[in-house]
């Protein structure tokens, strides 16, 4: 016989039993067993090695922005990590095994205009003054065209550069047309210091005063800092000066002025960058030792501008003759 409802007073349904049943049924569902004591373990370990992965992201995190903070002053390196590479065609280049050699020879090697230039130009014993912070490949280039007559000194403030540059000109036979220097180039002699971004070679830097206050997330290398005309004070007839560094180099043509009045064919090569040279005073100081702006051109010919057009260029390779 049926109950009633107290509430309604209709008969309860059938139904109604179940609903409650079911409810039941999936409250039971929903409980969880304990686990197995293999299982405790390995969610333990589990715990455990989710933890240490995220003590060594944040390690690694932390030691990276560290390295890019810090500030460190640190002694001029040899360069003993060296590689051999094929460039220009034939010229065997050793270049240091890091990203920055890698792809600043790459660059180099697709400069042809610049190439072009210089396999047109440079011959047999002539004489080459290279200043630059680059790999130097295009040094090794230089003392091949002119022939071992001829004469490269080469002028770089970081010594692995300068290794590496020397033993590029061993494998070719260059030793006795490379006249390699680990000496930065400005207008007068100091001890100084190649200031530059952390995580960036030191090649990439700027030449500052011994005493220059190091900024945060920068670091520096001491060097040794001369000029030209103090390097070179009775060298005469030079053909090319090259000038290929990160900073105005209005300081290097000061440094320089001697040598040059006494280089009546001397031609002034320089890599521009709109973000170092576009406010420099380099042009006018050439203009006033008698030199015209000529921009190098793809097939390796010159022809002349002045800085209102060169400013419009974000980078080129400029060519100062008289």
């Amino acid at each position: 016989m049926s109950e009633k409802s107290p509430a309604t007073g209709r008969k309860k349904s059938k139904q109604d039993i179940p609903k409650k049943k079911k409810i039941k049924a999936v409250v039971s569902k929903n409980k969880k067993l304990p686990l197995s004591p293999r299982e405790k373990i390995k969610t333990a370990y589990l715990k455990a090695a989710t933890v240490f992965v995220a003590i060594l992201i944040v390690s690694a995190l932390s030691l990276s922005l560290f390295k890019r903070y810090k500030t460190d002053l640190k002694a001029n390196e040899s360069g003993t990590n060296l590689i051999e590479r094929i460039a220009f065609g034939d010229v065997k280049v050793r270049i240091n095994n890091d990203h920055f050699s890698h792809d600043a020879l790459k660059e180099e090697s697709c400069n042809n205009e610049l190439v072009a230039y210089l396999q047109k130009n440079l011959k047999k014993g002539d004489t080459v003054i290279s200043v630059t912070h680059d790999t130097g490949a295009y040094t090794l280039l230089m003392a091949k065209l002119i022939q071992k007559s001829g004469k490269v000194y080469f002028y770089n403030p970081s010594q692995k550069y300068v290794d590496a540059v020397k033993a590029g000109a061993a494998i070719n036979g260059f030793e006795n047309r490379i006249a390699a220097f680990t000496l930065g180039i400005s207008d007068h002699g100091f001890d100084g210091l190649l200031v530059h971004k952390n995580n960036f070679p030191d090649i990439t830097g700027k030449i500052e005063q011994k005493d220059y206050k190091i900024p945060t997330g920068y670091s520096a290398v001491t060097v040794k800092v001369s000029s030209l005309d103090g390097q070179l004070p009775n060298l005469q007839n030079i053909n090319l000066l090259k000038i290929n560094v990160h900073e105005d180099c209005s300081e290097i043509i000061d440094g320089a002025v001697n040598l040059i009045k006494r280089s009546e064919k001397i031609a002034v090569i320089i890599n521009y960058r709109k973000e170092i040279l576009s406010e420099s005073q380099v042009f006018n100081k050439l203009s006033a030792l008698g030199f015209k702006a000529h921009r190098i051109q793809a097939d390796g010919s010159a022809k002349p501008t002045d800085l209102e057009e060169i400013k419009r260029s974000e980078k080129c390779f400029l060519l100062f003759k008289k």
